[in-house]
C-alpha cells in the first residue's frame, strides 16, 4: 500500500476510510512539505499525532479497505486475546464514547453453535442495565467483513485476577465492597429470571477512578422459562461441549449436589470462593485445567472443611468465617438462598466487624422470616424495603412467575403481590403459589394487592385461610397485621403507618 500511494494519496484514503478528518490530513502535508512524499511518512506522522493507531496503520500498509469500523464504532487496538474472541478498544465517532469491541475469531464464523453462542452474549447484555454490570451497547455482524462483534462500556481499570496478582490480597474492606456490588447486579439480574453461570475473578472488573465492580461476560447466563424480557435460546439447547467448555466449575458442583443449571445459589458459591481469595490471596479449591479433575464432587465437597481449617488460620475473623460459610455450603439448602440474602448477610458481617451485634446461631422460630415482593415499577420498590426492619428478610422481584420459581425450590414464608403494576399475571401466580403452599403443607401468608378497578378479579383468588385480598391504597401497618394474622409471624415494635405506595390512577399502569 505504502509503494503505490504518496502522502497526499495515503491522505484521501484515510479521509474516505473515515478513520481522520480534512483538517488532521492537511495539517499532516503542510508538516511533511512534501504532498508527494512517501506514504509511508504520512502513515507514520499520522500515528505520531495520533490521528491512527497502530491497528489502523498496519492495516493500511496491508492495503486493507474494511475492517476498521464494526457497528458504527472505530476499531483502535486489541486489548485481550481469547481462544473464543478477541476484544479492541475502540470509540464512537459521533460522541467520542471509547468502547470495547469483542470480535469473534474467524475461524468461528462457520461455526452456528459458536456464532450462536457469541450472539447469545451480546442480545443478554442488550437486555439488562445496572451500575455493576458492564453495559452491551450494541451487537450484530458486519456486513463487508461477515464479522460478529459486541460492543460494550470500555472499563478503564483491570479485571479482579490482575489486580490479585500484584496485590496479592486485598483489605476485608475492600473485599467486602467487591463482593456486595457483584451480589448486587446478580440480584438485578436474578430478579430478572437470569443468573450469571461463569463467576470468577477475570470475569469481575474494577474501574480505576471509581473503584467499581462491574461484572462481565453473561455468555454463559441462564435464562429461566419464565423470565419476563428475554426472549432467547436456552442454555440447554446449546450445544454441551460448549458451554461446559467455558464453565466446567459449575457443571462440576451442580452434578455433586444434584442442582439444576440455572440455580442462583451455584452464582453464591463461587462468588463466595472469589471473596475467600480477596481476603487470602489463596484460592478456596486446588486450581487445575484437567477437566476431569475438576468435575470430581470430592473437589466441591472438601471446599467447607479447607474453609474451617484454614480460614483462621489465614486470619478470617469469625464474622468473615460465617459469612464465607453460608456462601460456599456444599448442600444448596444451607447456603444463602439468592442474592438478597447475600447482601443481607455482606451487611451483617459488615455490623459485627465494626462492633455491633453478633449473630448467634438463634434457632429456626428465630430467623427472619422471608417474604417475597412482586412490584413491577422500580420506582415503588424502594419502600418495600423498609420491612426488612420488621421482622422480614425481603425479596423484591417484577416477575411474578419468580414466585412460583423460587417457592418449588425453597418454599418462603410470606408473598405480597401488586396487582395494580403486574397485571392479570398476578392473579395467576398468587393461585399457584397457594396451590404449591397448600400442597406442602406449608404456612404461607400470601396478600395480593389490587386497585378498585380491579375487584373482579377478587372472585378468581384461591382462599385457603392463610390468603387475603386488599386493595389499594393500604398502609404497611394494615399489611403487616394481616401478615400476622394469617402467619402468626410477630409485629416489631415501631409500625409504619406509611401508605403502600400505589401506582393506581397512572394512565400507564392500566389492569387491563
Amino acid at each position: 500500500m505504502t509503494a503505490t500511494f504518496d502522502a497526499s494519496g495515503i491522505g484521501q484514503l484515510v479521509i474516505r476510510l473515515g478513520l481522520a478528518t480534512e483538517e488532521q490530513v492537511q495539517e499532516c502535508l503542510e508538516e511533511l512539505g512534501n504532498k508527494k512524499a512517501p506514504g509511508e511518512d504520512m502513515i507514520r506522522l499520522l500515528e505520531r499525532k495520533r490521528y491512527l493507531s497502530p491497528f489502523q496503520s498496519h492495516k493500511l500498509r496491508k492495503g486493507d479497505t474494511e475492517g476498521y469500523f464494526l457497528g458504527g464504532y472505530r476499531i483502535l487496538y486489541k486489548i485481550a486475546s481469547g481462544s473464543f474472541g478477541r476484544v479492541y478498544r475502540g470509540d464512537d465517532p459521533r460522541t467520542g464514547q471509547v468502547v470495547a469491541i469483542k470480535v469473534l475469531r474467524n475461524k468461528w464464523t462457520m461455526d452456528k453453535q459458536k456464532i450462536d453462542l457469541f450472539l447469545r452474549e451480546g442480545k443478554l447484555g442488550m437486555s439488562i442495565r445496572h451500575p455493576n454490570i458492564v453495559s452491551v451497547l450494541a451487537v450484530g455482524q458486519d456486513a463487508p467483513t461477515g464479522q460478529y462483534y459486541i460492543v460494550m462500556e470500555f472499563i478503564e481499570g483491570g479485571n479482579l485476577r490482575d489486580i490479585l496478582q500484584i496485590r496479592k490480597k486485598l483489605e476485608v474492606d475492600e473485599a467486602l465492597r467487591i463482593i456486595e456490588e457483584c451480589a448486587q447486579g446478580l440480584e438485578y439480574a436474578w430478579q430478572r429470571g437470569l443468573t450469571h453461570r461463569d463467576i470468577k475473578p477475570t470475569n469481575i472488573l474494577i474501574e480505576a477512578k471509581t473503584g467499581q465492580t462491574k461484572l462481565v461476560d453473561f455468555g454463559l447466563a441462564q435464562i429461566s422459562s419464565h423470565a419476563p424480557t428475554l426472549h432467547l435460546q436456552r442454555q440447554e439447547d446449546l450445544d454441551e461441549d460448549i458451554a461446559v467448555d467455558r464453565t466446567v466449575d459449575y457443571a462440576g458442583l451442580e452434578k455433586a449436589t444434584h442442582q439444576q443449571p440455572g440455580d442462583v445459589r451455584s452464582d453464591i458459591f463461587f462468588l463466595g470462593c472469589v471473596l475467600y481469595e480477596c481476603l487470602t490471596g489463596q484460592p478456596l479449591m486446588p486450581v487445575t485445567r484437567d477437566r476431569q479433575a475438576r468435575m470430581q464432587a470430592r473437589r466441591y465437597q472438601e471446599v467447607e472443611e479447607t474453609l474451617r481449617r484454614q480460614g483462621p488460620a489465614q486470619g478470617l475473623t469469625p464474622p468473615l468465617m460465617r459469612l464465607l460459610q453460608r456462601m460456599v455450603a456444599f448442600d444448596p439448602a444451607q447456603r444463602l438462598q439468592n442474592p438478597t440474602e447475600l447482601l443481607d448477610a455482606i451487611q451483617q458481617c459488615r455490623q459485627e466487624l465494626r462492633g455491633g451485634t453478633v449473630a448467634t446461631s438463634a434457632a429456626p422460630s428465630q430467623e427472619p422470616k422471608t417474604l417475597v415482593v412482586i412490584e413491577a415499577r422500580e420506582s415503588l420498590k424502594e419502600p418495600f424495603r423498609k420491612l426488612n426492619q420488621k421482622g422480614y428478610r425481603v425479596v423484591l422481584s417484577s416477575d411474578p412467575q419468580l414466585a412460583v420459581r423460587q417457592f418449588r425450590k425453597q418454599p418462603f414464608d410470606a408473598l405480597v403481590m401488586d396487582g395494580g403494576t403486574v397485571g392479570r399475571e398476578a392473579v395467576e401466580a398468587f393461585n399457584e403459589v397457594a396451590r404449591l403452599a397448600q400442597q406442602k403443607e406449608h404456612p404461607l401468608a400470601a396478600v395480593l394487592l389490587l386497585t378498585p378497578q380491579q375487584a373482579e378479579w377478587e372472585a378468581d383468588v384461591m382462599r385457603n385461610g392463610r390468603t387475603d385480598v386488599l386493595y389499594l391504597p393500604v398502609n404497611f401497618k394494615q399489611l403487616l397485621r394481616r401478615l400476622q394474622e394469617m402467619s402468626e409471624a410477630p409485629l416489631t415494635a415501631e409500625e409504619d403507618n406509611e401508605d403502600v405506595p400505589s401506582a393506581a390512577g397512572d394512565a400507564s399502569m392500566s389492569p387491563s
